[in-house]
């Protein structure tokens, strides 16, 4: 009976041991986002397009990844400070390289101009001054490219939200509106659900060329433990959901091409 009890002590021991082998070893990674639809929110699906694409890029290379949301300055400090290991989705400043390390974009966010379709006499071909006739909707606070910050001789409507920037330029208020083309379409979606902006939707149009292309990352902290390590296989993960078909058809769940 001694003997059966200290066979069972040896097993459970060893058993034991190599449970927390596998717990220290595994591979874990905690993001941060402000929200910031579509790309990431607490209350759209699986969090925003972007977010799902960092998530099933870790996942391939075998993590267990969480994600909390935070106000954008409180988001920022709990990644520089190693507190979480990834920040998103984050757009490339010089400032910035100093606490992270930059892997591969996630996407590209589009920036330009958009009106409503029967509005044949507004076109675009990249000169600002065509365009000086116009109302053109403004965010309040953002920022477009700088020719276009710059150029104070364009009639701007600086308004507080994009709703309402959209909302204007769909009812007459404003000739032109400015704002990122996978936002803009979120919203869009979103309004377009109001009876009284019953066919929004597929009235307001984006003209080409863009006004900005910018690349939106997760950063990876610098202070977060084996930051290069999450670095590599990060980047492993995009480029195997990248080859497999899966990020295409990621972005395509969310009516975006590219």
């Amino acid at each position: 009976m001694k003997q059966i009890v200290i066979f069972w002590a040896i097993f459970w021991a060893i058993l034991l041991l190599g449970s927390n082998e596998i717990v220290a070893g595994e591979k874990t990674f905690k993001a941060i986002a402000a929200p910031f639809p579509p790309f990431t929110s607490p209350d759209i699906k699986n969090k925003g397009f972007v977010w799902d694409l960092a998530k099933t890029a870790l996942e391939t290379q075998g993590y267990t990844v969480t994600l909390e949301f935070a106000p954008w300055a409180r988001a920022l400090e709990e990644s520089k400070n190693g507190r979480k290991d990834g920040l998103l989705p984050a757009y490339w400043t010089k400032q910035r390289t100093q606490w992270f390390l930059y892997p591969t974009p996630l996407v590209i966010i589009h920036t330009g101009l958009m009106k409503r379709k029967n509005r044949k006499d507004v076109v675009f071909n990249g000169d600002f001054k065509t365009l000086v006739k116009f109302n053109i909707g403004v965010g309040k606070g953002y920022s477009t490219n700088d020719e276009f910050d710059s150029a104070d001789y364009l009639n701007k409507v600086f308004v507080s939200t994009t709703p309402q920037l959209l909302k204007m330029l769909w009812i007459g208020n404003l000739d032109i509106a400015v704002g990122g083309l996978e936002y803009s379409r979120y919203y869009l979606n979103q309004i377009d659900l109001e009876p009284e902006f019953r066919g929004i939707k597929d009235d307001i149009i984006f003209l080409k060329p863009p006004l900005k292309k910018r690349y939106a990352y997760m950063v990876i902290s610098k202070k977060s433990p084996d930051y290069e390590e999450k670095l590599k296989d990060f980047n492993i993960g995009m480029r195997v959901i990248m080859l497999d078909g899966t990020y295409q058809k990621i972005i395509q769940q969310y009516g975006f091409t590219d």
